[in-house]
């Protein structure tokens, strides 16, 4: 408790007298007057501050006069005005320092503000008095609702407590150069604030250790309601008290008192970390306290959770060798199976087969470190369906390319169109399909858009028939024409006698006799003997004197 016993305020009283008397005889150059703007101003706050003081005497009769709710009415009015001319009257009395530090007359507003700050210790003494009485800390058997709605009263009878002290200590601030203030009043502030830390520190570990408490018995009983909600007004409460705690840290700060002690145990208790770790001793406070426990774990818990590891890492590795073992067995069984699979289904029933097994060590390794499986499991399937929402174009793509493994219109390594793009195909994946294009240009396609378009494979079959069409002369001997494409067609090596090849007159043309060429290739000589027929054709009628015509169109002119 703040109070001022008779021998300080004569000594404020002496001192204000000294003080006024220190302005009559300083001197003030002539020519330096305080400009009649700020004067003016002064002037209205000082009026302002007056109506306050006696507002303030207003409302302490009309509280003292009454009782229950009403006084608490009047009670709240008297300290919210106070506060506010308490505060105006420390910002009046800073604006008057600085004008006095430059050399201003202000010894008629100086001796206003020394007046109204020599009560000012008395005054808060009483404020703080019944501030303190309005803190209620709570730990008997009460219901989860009475007990939230009174932490949240002490919560807000704190902040006001707080705002109050946080005042005096700018009243320390500036009594000095007003010659105004005493040890005294540093030293009850002083205990005034260490008793709140200590209270509120201990109100803290309390409300930790009933956190524990319901913790415990929440998780043996889980799905009993008053405990839960217990367990959850518990919770509230540490940070109630956690705030309450960090204000007055903080106002331990300013008065620069030992706060390290208070400062650590927020920090353990919130998680949060302030400008406050950054002091060396809160730090070292922290580390060692997390060293100790550490090192008690290891002591009690650690042969224990060595052997867990090992297991763990037993789990592991045994699930990793099984898994590669598994594909190798399904590629070996894939390769020689008589079911002719595409290369990216094979790689994809190879990798799933080693995922999964990989995957089942890791749940068994989970739940052998004590993490339930199935909250676990329910998490992945909602991230599932979240994920699978968001990519829904990537997942149609998926699909696609699932059925193109399943249909296998293509594999790597043909040659196809498809999705618009001509070239072969160099690399699939469930997502996308990479094509190689004739002149080298590497095109990258999405499945979806594949599937839902015409897929021609060229070279799906192992022989593919080439289409040529040869074009003489109605002059020319049609019979010798047909022996000498027989000829050329025969003579190449690459031309497959079965399916046989077909030479045919095919139609009379308006200016030439076309026969078809359609000989059968292997898949992979098709362009070479398509080249070579061409080539080969066109050098033996030249030297058989076959003419290979082209579009010709008689004009007859009438004459007169």
């Amino acid at each position: 408790m703040i109070a001022v016993s008779l021998r300080n305020v004569l000594i404020m009283f002496l001192l204000v007298a000294q003080f006024a008397s220190a302005q009559e005889e300083a001197v003030v150059p002539e020519s330096l007057e305080l400009p009649a703007d700020i004067a003016a101003k002064f002037d209205a706050r000082i009026e302002a501050i007056e109506t306050q003081g006696r507002a303030v005497v207003r409302l302490r009769y009309s509280f003292e006069s009454s009782d229950g709710f009403e006084a608490e009415i009047y009670g709240g009015r008297m300290d919210t005005v106070w506060s506010e001319m308490f505060d105006e009257t420390i910002r009046f009395a800073q604006d008057v320092a600085t004008k006095q530090a430059d050399g201003f007359p202000v010894s008629k507003y100086a001796a206003f503000i020394a007046e109204r700050l020599i009560v000012f210790p008395q005054e808060s003494a009483e404020v703080l008095e019944r501030l303190r009485n309005d803190i209620i800390y709570v730990t008997g058997e009460l219901g989860p609702a009475e007990t939230a709605i009174l932490d949240q009263q002490l919560l807000r009878a704190t902040q006001k407590l707080d705002l109050v002290i946080q005042s005096i200590v700018s009243y320390l601030a500036v009594a000095g150069d007003f010659g105004v203030g005493t040890e005294t009043d540093l030293d009850d502030l002083i205990m005034t604030v260490e008793e709140s830390a200590a209270n509120r520190s201990t109100f803290l570990q309390i409300a930790k250790d009933n956190v524990a408490i319901m913790g415990a018995a929440a998780a043996a009983l889980p799905t009993d309601a008053d405990i839960a909600a217990q367990l959850a007004v518990a919770e509230a409460r540490v940070k109630v008290a956690s705030s309450a705690l960090q204000k007055v840290v903080n106002l331990m700060n300013q008065l620069e008192l030992d706060a390290s002690h208070y400062s650590q145990q927020v920090v353990t208790t919130t998680g949060e970390l302030t400008s406050d770790v950054l002091d060396v001793g809160v730090m070292g406070a922290i580390l060692s306290e997390w060293s100790v426990f550490v090192a008690d774990l290891a002591k009690t818990e650690g042969p224990r959770l060595l052997f867990r590891l090992i297991v763990v890492i037993f789990i592991l590795f045994f699930f990793s060798r099984l898994g590669r073992g598994v594909q190798s067995l399904a590629k070996k069984a894939l390769s020689s199976s008589k079911v002719r699979l595409s290369a990216l289904l094979t790689d994809m029933i190879v990798a799933t087969a080693g995922n999964l097994i990989m995957l089942l060590g890791i749940l068994i390794a989970l739940s052998q470190l004590g993490i339930s499986l199935g909250p676990l499991l329910a998490g992945l399937g909602i991230a599932g369906f979240i994920i699978g929402f968001a990519l829904q174009d990537t997942l149609a793509n998926f699909a696609s390319g699932m059925l193109i493994l399943i249909y296998r219109p293509f594999d790597v390594g043909d040659f196809v169109t498809a999705g618009g793009v001509t070239g072969k195909v160099s690399h699939m994946s469930l997502v996308n399909t990479t094509f190689k294009t004739i002149d080298n240009q590497v095109l990258i396609v999405p499945n979806n858009l594949i599937w839902s378009g015409v897929v021609t494979n060229v070279t799906a079959q192992r022989t593919r028939r080439v289409d040529l069409m040869f074009g003489v002369a109605y002059s020319d001997d049609i019979e010798k024409v047909e022996k000498i494409l027989a000829e050329v067609v025969a003579s190449h090596e690459l031309v497959l006698d079965d399916p046989e090849p077909m030479i045919k007159l095919h139609e009379l043309a308006d200016s030439s006799v076309n026969f078809v060429v359609r000989p059968w290739v292997k898949t992979d000589d098709y362009w070479e003997v398509y080249w070579d027929l061409l080539r080969t054709v066109k050098m033996r009628f030249d030297a058989e004197g076959i003419t290979i015509p082209f579009p010709q169109r008689e004009v007859h002119a009438a004459t007169d």
